[in-house]
């Protein structure tokens, strides 16, 4: 087999607003608070290419600042100097996963002419609103990404686009699938739900060696029971939904959830549902999780 010349880094696995969550005293967040350990920034991951010492990060998010902390570790680790970041894919305009932007501008980075790869529509929100028109002009050399078609990033691996059907209030909504010689992943934070797309993405699971989704709720109750809110206000395919969808093409061993609400009892690792997720072959992503690609 051909050596592993890349290092797949989580660095988030939370929800838009982290965990604990900012003036949220439920069960799970008070627990956080008095134990650190159990934190978790912001859904993002980078991509290390210990060949050309470049990494790229898919997600920018508010907690960019510690990440970028553990990813520059991972890369001391590797041999890799600090000037490493060399691109940004962005999936959608909520918050938690475009507006760690705001740390590359002159008041922090001070990046010149850093690739970031996004969708017309998500080019568009950007040039057309203060302060991303600054960073976009200024700053960033966006990229822009047709759906389905593989764009080649440097020799070694290629990435493209899915569109998937989320709460676009401002643009679109991108999973974003990525190729290397001995490794394919997809990484899809967010949708709305299975229903009618499911069949439309299977082909693009089935050839994929890691499948990282939205893990944001257990189930439909949920939110209900813990914040007095109806999941059809912040539509996401519960757990257990996909859980019953992806057993029945064997998908189970490279699922991984990520994106978890602070609401979700997976976070207790100690819960039924934990137990469950487990139990039944599937995996939950942690932050600062590792892959050898």
């Amino acid at each position: 087999m051909s050596a592993k010349n890349y290092v797949l880094q989580i660095l988030g696995t939370a929800q838009d607003a982290g965990y604990p969550q900012l003036n949220c005293s439920c069960k799970n967040c008070a627990e956080a608070r008095k134990n650190t350990d159990l934190k978790r920034n912001q859904s993002s991951l980078a991509l290390i290419d210990k060949k050309n010492k470049k990494s790229y990060v898919f997600d920018i998010t508010p907690s960019f600042p510690e990440q970028l902390s553990v990813l520059n570790e991972t890369a001391k680790k590797n041999n890799i100097p600090t000037d490493h970041l060399d691109g940004l894919f962005i999936t959608h305009a909520h918050l938690g996963h475009y507006t760690g932007m705001l740390f590359l501008g002159k008041e922090a980075m001070n990046v010149k002419n850093m690739p970031v790869y996004i969708s017309k529509k998500m080019y568009d929100f950007l040039n057309h609103n203060q302060p991303w028109s600054d960073l976009i002009n200024n700053y960033l050399d966006p990229v822009i990404l047709k759906a389905e078609k593989y764009i080649k990033i440097n020799d070694s691996f290629s990435v493209r686009t899915i569109k998937i059907p989320h709460r676009n209030e401002y643009a679109d909504t991108a999973a974003f699938q990525v190729k290397t010689k001995n490794t394919v992943f997809i990484y899809l934070p967010d949708i709305d739900s299975w229903n009618g797309f499911f069949y439309k993405i299977l082909p693009y699971f089935e050839e994929s060696d890691y499948i990282f989704i939205d893990g944001t709720f257990f189930s439909r109750k949920e939110l209900g029971e813990i914040r007095g809110r109806k999941i059809e206000e912040v539509p996401h395919p519960p757990i257990v939904k996909s859980m019953e969808l992806f057993a029945e093409y064997n998908l189970q061993k490279k699922t991984f959830f990520t994106h978890f609400n602070h609401t979700n009892p997976i976070l207790d690792k100690e819960s039924e549902e934990f137990k469950t997720v487990i139990k039944q072959g599937f995996r939950i992503l942690n932050d600062q999780d590792i892959f050898k690609i």
